[in-house]
């Protein structure tokens, strides 16, 4: 008799989720609603929020301008298909006159960067290849040797999708490193539909955005809809992406990942931005010094009332040198290194408590104490230098005070944005997390 019992009420149970499911499909409306106020156990665990930086080796001091990208497009994130003919570029300067041949290793991570895997499970090739493409720079006032390499290559395949980390070393040497850099490998296996809904939030003019993934699983893959955990990402900025692991089930096979209200994208201040490419005085730059080496370039200052424009292009956090630089014939090896000099004003011209920090693309968006900026009470700001590569860079200020949170709430966000929906998918055989598909949703 217990036994009946408890069969009949599994069974009530499973009709009840299923009408509940069909209440929900037929109106969008309850949906919505639904997501706007989770119950408590749709929340996010803190686990799920991913920090490649964090388990990245910082870079060598002789070592600038590292662009990672899908080649043919700088400003394009690192992204490839499985089996495809995409590759990845990597490009780079040591400050050095005289180049050396280097080491590249590659390890596949898990979907929160923990490297997981012996390199015989995801590499059908070797670990590790030889940097041999690289020129010293011509007729530059900072000399510099240029590195370029491209993969996957005949040497190096991968037979898994996911999260991977490069490390470029001193060759033959792999504890010898000089940076390493974040890429991905997709499968693609499911097409991605991105939607963005508007949510308010407490202290903001303007709504945040709630982005919401759907996709139908794979069919060998859709045994159970929670070993799939999606993120997203905005203005591949991928420190700072947001997951979720616990799906909507109401049109199954179909799955939906969204976040909720408390984890959804605050309005888009915008980060500042300056093109470097050519060394005369407009647009952001307010003057130069073209006498001494390195030539300098003063940027008008920053100010903390104001964002950067939301008119400016959007990099997606990556440097643009080929792009950027006009009137050379080879710009990697032409660039000239410049000493740009920045300046930022606080709210009412006076010291913030904490330290200000620059960070930006040139660095990956680091917060590095290095580039620490100083005030300068003659002039009622702080000042700081930087050398850099001709070419287009993104920025922006840290900044621990609240004064400088409650001064940009009322600004402008930017009118462009790139939302990326990245799907895992944990597999137990593999011991990993696969990177089923990505997905981009450019708002203008």
């Amino acid at each position: 008799m217990n036994h009946r019992l408890c069969r009949y009420s599994l069974i009530l149970a499973v009709l009840m989720i299923g009408c509940a499911g069909s209440e929900k499909t037929g109106d969008r409306r309850q949906e919505n609603e639904a997501r706007r106020e989770p119950p408590e156990e749709a929340h996010t665990r803190d686990d799920l929020t991913p920090s490649p930086h964090g388990n990245l080796a910082p870079a060598a001091e002789t070592v600038r301008t590292i662009q990672v990208y899908r080649t043919g497009d700088e400003q394009a994130l690192p992204i490839i298909t499985l089996g495809s003919n995409q590759t990845i570029t990597v490009a780079f300067d040591l400050l050095e006159t005289r180049g050396r041949p280097l080491s590249v290793y590659f390890y596949h991570a898990n979907r929160t960067w923990r490297r997981d895997l012996s390199p015989t499970e995801y590499l059908d090739s070797f670990q590790r290849d030889d940097l041999l493409d690289y020129q010293p720079s011509q007729n530059t006032g900072i000399p510099y040797t240029h590195y370029r390499y491209r993969f996957p290559n005949r040497s190096i395949e991968f037979k898994i999708s996911g999260n991977y980390i490069l490390r470029v070393t001193e060759q033959g040497m792999e504890d010898e490193v000089l940076f390493e850099r974040v890429f991905f490998v997709s499968e693609q296996a499911t097409p991605v539909d991105v939607e963005l809904d508007n949510v308010m939030l407490s202290g903001f003019a303007y709504p945040a955005v709630q982005p919401v993934a759907r996709f139908t699983p794979p069919p060998a893959l859709q045994s159970n809809a929670f070993n799939y955990t999606t993120c997203f990402v905005r203005n591949g900025q991928l420190d700072a992406a947001r997951c979720s692991d616990r799906p909507m089930l109401a049109d199954q096979p179909a799955l939906q990942f969204f976040l909720p209200p408390g984890t959804a994208f605050e309005p888009a201040v915008a980060d500042y931005f300056v093109d470097l490419g050519d060394l005369r005085v407009g647009g952001r730059i307010e003057r130069t010094d073209l006498t001494s080496i390195p030539f300098k370039v003063f940027i008008e200052p920053d100010y903390a009332r104001f964002a950067g424009s939301g008119l400016d292009p959007l990099l997606n956090g990556q440097i643009v040198v080929d792009a950027a630089v006009r009137g050379l014939a080879e710009p990697g090896l032409q660039a000239e290194y410049v000493e740009a000099r920045f300046a930022y004003v606080p709210p009412d011209e006076l010291p913030v408590a904490g330290d200000v920090i620059l960070s930006g693309s040139f660095n990956g968006f680091a917060v590095d104490p290095q580039h620490r900026l100083e005030w300068v009470p003659e002039r009622r700001r702080y000042e700081g230098r930087v050398l850099l590569k001709q070419g287009r860079y993104e920025y922006r200020y840290v900044v621990s005070d609240g004064r400088i949170r409650r001064a940009q709430t009322g600004a402008t966000p930017r009118l462009e944005n790139l939302y990326s929906v990245f799907v895992y998918f944990s597999d137990l055989s593999l011991h990993t997390d696969r990177l089923i598909a990505v997905s981009h949703i450019l708002v203008r």
